[in-house]
């Protein structure tokens, strides 16, 4: 049965979708049968791997059918792509973006003030944990990457998950994002019955602005413990913003450093996971 881990911050442009798709990489590289789900209408992750599968296979890729439409029946285990031995991808598309009003029409609207508000709501974000149910039987590990906002897709995403990772930029809109997002997620466990642990803060250092870095990485540490706080920080490379160019390549020391890094940090969030599944 699959680990699923939620990718997220409220606040766009942190790294979120990298480190999401980095260390799902690193994880298929390791020998563990890896899923990446793309709920973000944006769809930067699904660029980013198939731009990756292209570096190892000549099969031309096409959408026959996209998540939303698949969502729309039933069933998302037929639109899996394999990008690379152990990692596949649930490609996402413009469309996803029709997912709110999709469950509106499934499960009705309701004002807040309506004593059924909560568990309507409940059946809306829980939705998606039953589509992804089948698939976490073929996989150890499933990536979720969602959009930097509050909304259904979000929450179901961690309806869904056993684990969320918090991505930090080493700023202080991001860590108004995180804080923002700390306290939706308290709100998913206490009134929603979310059942899954914070994995981690992953900070993400800004450029060259070690003054800052600190300033917000100590905010961070107070607000949410420096257990919570990766050990492993990842410092402002330009090579990840290759990738979106090239998708994930491994060709030249720079290429390197990324993939050595992120293999480190993948280490990083196994331990995170064994310790809290129980281990010693």
């Amino acid at each position: 049965m699959a680990i699923t881990i939620t990718v997220g911050n409220y606040k766009g442009g942190v790294g979120k979708t990298k480190n999401n798709i980095l260390n799902a990489y690193e994880f298929a590289k390791k020998g563990f049968k890896t899923l990446v789900v793309d709920l973000d209408p944006q769809a930067n992750a699904t660029t980013v791997l198939l731009r990756t599968k292209k570096l190892h296979s000549k099969e031309v890729f096409s959408f026959d059918k996209s998540l939303m439409a698949a969502i729309k029946e039933g069933d998302i285990t037929n639109i899996e792509t394999e990008i690379m031995p152990n990692l596949s991808l649930l490609p996402s598309y413009i469309d996803f973006a029709n997912y709110t009003t999709f469950l509106d029409l499934k499960f009705g609207l309701v004002a807040e003030e309506d004593p059924a508000f909560n568990e309507i709501t409940k059946r809306k974000i829980s939705y998606f944990s039953e589509l992804i149910e089948p698939l976490k039987e073929k996989y150890d590990y499933i990536f979720i990457d969602v959009p930097p906002t509050k909304s259904y897709i979000t929450d179901s995403a961690v309806l869904a998950s056993d684990y969320v990772l918090i991505v930090l930029q080493t700023q202080e809109l991001s860590l108004d994002g995180a804080i923002e997002y700390l306290g939706d997620l308290q709100k998913l466990a206490n009134i929603y019955d979310g059942n899954f642990e914070i994995v981690g803060v992953l900070p993400v250092l800004m450029d060259g602005n070690a003054s800052l870095d600190n300033f917000v990485l100590k905010n961070a540490t107070s607000i949410f413990g420096k257990e919570n706080i990766f050990k492993l920080k990842i410092p402002n490379m330009a090579r990840l913003k290759r990738f979106d160019n090239t998708g994930i390549t491994e060709y030249d020391r720079h290429d390197k450093r990324v993939i050595d890094l992120y293999s480190l940090v993948a280490d990083e969030l196994l331990e995170r996971i064994h310790y809290f599944e129980g281990g010693e």
